[in-house]
């Protein structure tokens, strides 16, 4: 389970790292698993192991992966493969760091089965004006 906020950049190749308290979960205590990006709601960039999603491809109805359905083009158009370099490094996919509005400071946040990544200023944005109380009582804690 994904959990905890963490600030930091790309290079200037576009290229990130994913912290090391989720790397481990997201590619196993071998570091042997795989994982994609896909684009997220609000604009962010959602992270998921294969094997996790591939889980959740699996429980989307027949009706939802349709070609009726232009939510199965957006959602399987936007998943790209994670190719890390030998440092460990993962070259974000330029259509997601546009459609996230991405320049240089990002935000990566657990969000129980998936890490979402955020261009930092949006990610405050966001969070502006959010009543955090209310928003607790939702969640039911």
């Amino acid at each position: 389970m994904f959990k905890g906020v963490f600030e930091h950049q790309l290079d200037d190749k576009n290229r990130l790292r994913i912290p090391s308290k989720f790397k481990k979960e997201l590619t196993g205590e071998q570091g042997d698993k795989t994982y994609s990006f896909f684009r997220g709601m609000n604009r962010c960039i959602c992270v998921m192991s294969d094997e996790e999603l591939d889980d959740t491809i699996s429980s989307i109805s027949d009706e939802g992966i349709s070609e009726a359905n232009p939510a199965s083009a957006l959602f399987f158009g936007s998943i790209f493969s994670a190719e890390e370099d030998a440092q460990g490094r993962v070259v974000l996919p330029a259509a997601l760091k546009k459609m996230a509005g991405i320049k240089k400071d990002i935000v990566t946040l657990g969000r129980g089965r998936r890490l979402e990544i955020w261009a930092a200023e949006r990610y405050y944005e966001y969070l502006e004006g959010i009543d955090y109380d209310e928003q607790l009582k939702k969640l039911g804690i």
